[in-house]
């Protein structure tokens, strides 16, 4: 299902432009809580931060070397054994391969490989319930709902994805 024309791996400096190109798409700017357009100056502050975290997670798939999205792990809490995960695709792209839920498997593969890990968090604005439900057909329940940001905090267990991921691979990353 997945095979070699495939990459996902960690995100690095020389592909910074494309991903910013992709970041400040209008689809990805309405998504995101910042809506303001990303300079490259504030884009490459914000890689470098990223890096000398102690938690960078943050891996770029490639399909026969173009570069499709991001999936990322941030904000990594020792306490409660968790990080706040998302993601973000080319909206340029037009295929019949479903790139999100690619990202996401793989994504979800990587960080609960990490042993510390026992959950990953993601954030859901309201207007985009069928995300939020598009998350929970993938083993997130609803944690809370956050009335200051507009949005609904999810959280997807390490068991859970255990239990789900195969079903998951089986069902396939191609659009019906």
């Amino acid at each position: 299902m997945i095979d070699k024309c495939y990459s996902f791996k960690l995100l690095n400096k020389k592909d910074l432009k494309k991903i910013l190109s992709i970041r400040n798409q209008k689809k990805i700017r309405e998504a995101s809580f910042n809506k303001n357009i990303i300079k490259y100056k504030d884009h490459l502050e914000w890689f470098n931060k990223k890096k000398k975290s102690n938690f960078f997670n943050h891996y770029v798939l490639k399909h026969n070397s173009k570069l499709i999205g991001v999936g990322y792990g941030e904000k990594y809490s020792k306490s409660e054994r968790s990080c706040l995960w998302g993601f973000y695709v080319d909206s340029k792209i037009n295929s019949d391969i479903k790139y999100g839920s690619l990202i996401k498997y793989l994504l979800f593969e990587k960080l609960f490989k990490i042993t510390e890990i026992s959950s990953i968090e993601c954030q859901v604005k309201e207007g985009y319930e069928w995300i939020k439900n598009w998350h929970i057909k993938w083993g997130h329940k609803v944690k809370d709902h956050n009335k200051d940001l507009k949005c609904y905090n999810l959280i997807l267990k390490k068991k859970t994805w255990k239990n789900i991921k195969k079903k998951i691979y089986e069902t396939g990353f191609k659009k019906n």
